[in-house]
């Protein structure tokens, strides 16, 4: 089939779901791809996913836009989140590659590109298949859950309702949406009054890229955690922890340190580098040497964000992870055997300390985690329920092989495009 593949980021090891779904579906499907830019430094991204696609088209979408959508969304219900990512060229942009490309179905990831898409709803008749991720209402009422400060509380509980109101009315439009596991189904499905198109697509790890490397130190106190750092859960994950839990660990063991990888860290984030035992590295191509020289990972979101992606990948190097009881049940990893869950400030430390101090059980957990890894998060496995789905809305009785990729003419909406 001819899909066109729509993601608000490039594709990258950083945005693992779309990269990898992208890389899977690529081996029966001409795959045409349309990511808004945001930053410059992704297109450095672009060589890793080009061999997987017949086209790119990238749309320019700026901070400056960002923000008047933000300001001109306020009087309105939308989400100033989802707003943000409002563009004509993109919409533009889509139909053109719908038309050019002879596009059969649409693969969409993020709430980010649903007004996109309701757009092209009335002027194009291919099916989409909307990739949810969560139902980031939920998400919202647990972060209100946790903040205790007033005037975040008032944005938050703003941004819950706008959220409730979008993903109630935008999201019944779809012929058939996925999430990522039976928790977020039954929030979507609780929402929208019915469950017979939310199906599961479960994240995966790429176990041969991420795997246990020998270069390993045998003895270690450096503590790491992955993330993308412009996502406020994450940016405040890590300052809580700084805050509140690493001077504990740090009263026990004051060489620990403790390495932030990830791209585009704010202000607070960076200054926490002022104290010589803290590194933070920005956007790195590749985490797996940070991982690699650590001793333990951390996760401890209060609320699981994004695709959990960050604790899959740790776990496949036999990296030990320390995480929040809801992280751990988003992912169905049991406390003691893959990981180590524990909540609130001193359990946690506590919970570092074991296996900082107890290397012979850190590498056990290790084991463990990646025996989980390989065992229930493959790619090819999501991959194939999203070949299913494609077939039942298709119609057709099975896949078959695609026609030559049409030849490439420029589109004027896109900054940077190349055709394989």
């Amino acid at each position: 089939m001819r899909i066109l593949f729509i993601t608000p980021q490039v594709p990258s090891r950083i945005q693992a779901r779309s990269f990898h779904l992208l890389k899977e579906l690529s081996r029966e499907h001409d795959i045409a791809l349309v990511a808004l830019l945001m930053h410059q430094d992704e297109l450095t991204l672009l060589k890793e996913i080009e061999p997987y696609c017949v086209s790119i088209d990238l749309v320019p979408h700026s901070q400056w836009r960002i923000y008047r959508n933000r300001l001109l969304a306020l009087a309105s219900r939308v989400p100033l989140h989802i707003a943000s990512y409002r563009s004509p060229m993109l919409i533009q942009c889509l139909k053109e590659v719908i038309q050019r490309q002879r596009i059969e179905l649409i693969q969409a990831q993020g709430a980010e590109l649903v007004p996109a898409l309701n757009s092209l709803r009335d002027e194009v008749q291919v099916p989409i298949v909307y990739d949810a991720i969560n139902c980031a209402s939920w998400r919202l009422q647990q972060t209100l859950d946790t903040q205790h400060r007033p005037l975040p509380g008032w944005f938050a509980r703003n941004a819950l309702q706008r959220m409730l109101h979008f993903e109630q009315s935008a999201l019944g439009q779809f012929e058939q949406i996925v999430s990522i596991d039976a928790s977020e189904r039954d929030r979507l499905g609780l929402l929208m009054g019915r469950l017979h198109n939310i199906k599961v697509v479960r994240n995966g790890v790429d176990t041969n890229y991420f795997k246990p490397r020998r270069s390993r130190p045998e003895h270690s106190s450096t503590l790491v955690f992955c993330s993308h750092l412009d996502t406020c859960a994450n940016a405040e994950a890590i300052l809580h922890f700084c805050a509140h839990i690493l001077p504990l660990i740090w009263q026990q063991k004051p060489e620990t340190t403790l390495t932030i990888v990830g791209p585009h860290p704010p202000l607070e984030v960076k200054s926490l580098a002022e104290d010589a035992r803290i590194t933070v590295t920005g956007y790195v191509p590749d985490v797996r040497p940070y991982l690699d020289q650590a001793a333990v990972a951390l996760d401890p979101l209060l609320v699981p964000a994004g695709h959990q992606s960050n604790i899959l990948e740790a776990l496949a190097m036999e990296i030990p992870v320390v995480t929040t009881p809801r992280c751990s049940r988003s992912l169905g990893t049991l406390n003691g055997q893959q990981l180590l869950v524990a909540e609130g400030s001193q359990s946690y430390a506590e919970a570092v300390l074991t296996l900082l101090n107890y290397p012979l059980l850190a590498r056990a957990i290790g084991e463990q985690g990646r025996k989980f890894v390989l065992n229930h998060y493959s790619w090819a496995c999501a991959a194939a329920v999203l070949n299913q789905i494609y077939v039942e809305l298709s119609g057709r009785t099975e896949l078959c092989h695609t026609e030559t990729p049409l030849p490439f003419t420029h589109n004027s909406h896109t900054e940077h495009i190349r055709k394989m």
